[in-house]
Formats: structure tokens, C-alpha cells, sequence
């Protein structure tokens, strides 16, 4: 039984000073998710979990034209985009906003990284802001990026502050790497066994 954990190894705070301005979002490497044989088994609500395979760097410029990096930690434990099952035909679990979903996710509760940190209105609408900042970058259809941000702005503030324990696990862990198969190495096998 792979563990869970309440924080990644490195504990960053990845909050700006509040009225920070979120301009020129930019995607800084490729997104990895896994969804591991046993998910089903580690569901947290109603569909499986997720987690991130690897860290997922992204960046955004504030006003004065200083480039932030955030980096989304391997490991952290994701439901993909929340949306209530009602409301999947109009904005489904995964889309090109999924990655500005994962950065949201990550935001909602990298507060809870911070030993002494708690939830402020800043770093909530900073989360928010960015995940609009994502989806324009993305390219996300105008009204339905404006669609997400109303309703994660109006809706999300319980996920915000709520406190979340298990929001970690370490890829590393053999119960994640056994259930693992590295492609260039199976494709070299069977290359080798004139297997095509």
C-alpha cells in the first residue's frame, strides 16, 4: 500500500505579495500523469485519483515584468478538472484547460505546505487568477475560460481552506515504480527479441 503524505519533499511557498498582477503565463514543461492499476481503491470522492508523475514547471509575469516560476511537485494527488457530474457535458474532466487545472489544484492547497501558513483571500484569488492566465495561454475558448474562472471563484472557496491531509505520494515508492513499464525499454526488448 503506497503512503500518502500532507507535503512534497521541498516546501516552497509559491504565493506573491498580495494584488500581485498575473500577466503572460507560460507552460514550461510537458504535464505527467499517472493513474496507477489500483485507483479505484485510492478514491477520494467519486472518481479515481491521479497523480503527478513528474514536477510540472510553469511561469507567469507580474507587473513590473518579473518572470515567477511555479513548480507543481510529482506526487500531488489530483481529481484532474473538478467539475460536478451535472456539468461535464459543458466542461468535461479533461480539455485544454486541464493543465491550468492541475496548477489550480496545486495552488488550492500549496498553502498547506507552509508550516505556520493559512489560507488567505490573496492567495485564493492569485490561484484563480493564474488559472485564468493558464487557460488564455492554452488557448481555452474565451466564454468557457470565463465560465471556469466565475464558477471557481464563486464556488471554491470551501476547497480553499479546507485542510487536506493526504495530498502527496512519493513516486518513487515501489508501489508506484512496480506498476510502472519505462517505453524505451520495452521497445529495446523487443527490438532485440525480433519482436515488432
Amino acid at each position: 500500500m503506497m503512503k500518502r503524505y500532507d507535503h512534497p519533499a521541498d516546501r516552497v511557498d509559491p504565493y506573491p505579495p498580495a494584488g500581485a498582477q498575473v500577466r503572460r503565463f507560460r507552460y514550461e514543461s510537458g504535464l505527467v500523469l499517472l493513474r496507477l492499476k489500483d485507483a479505484v481503491r485510492l478514491r477520494t470522492g467519486e472518481d479515481a485519483d491521479f497523480i503527478v508523475g513528474r514536477d510540472f514547471a510553469v511561469s507567469w509575469e507580474d507587473g513590473d515584468g518579473v518572470r515567477h516560476p511555479i513548480r507543481v511537485p510529482a506526487g500531488l494527488i489530483t481529481d484532474l478538472t473538478s467539475v460536478p457530474r451535472l456539468w461535464r457535458w459543458i466542461v468535461g474532466r479533461v480539455g485544454p484547460w486541464l493543465e491550468a487545472a492541475i496548477v489550480h489544484d496545486y495552488l488550492y492547497i500549496a498553502w498547506q505546505d507552509v508550516p505556520g501558513r493559512n489560507p488567505t483571500r490573496a492567495d485564493r484569488r492569485f490561484a484563480d487568477d493564474i488559472m485564468l492566465a493558464a487557460m488564455v495561454a492554452a488557448k481555452v475558448n474565451p466564454i468557457r475560460a470565463r465560465l471556469i474562472y466565475w464558477t471557481v471563484t464563486v464556488f471554491g472557496g470551501s476547497s480553499f481552506v479546507q485542510r487536506d491531509r493526504d495530498r502527496y505520494i512519493d513516486v518513487c515508492d515501489p508501489a508506484v515504480t512496480e506498476q510502472l513499464v519505462s517505453p524505451p525499454e520495452r521497445a529495446r526488448s523487443g527490438a532485440e527479441e525480433g519482436v515488432t
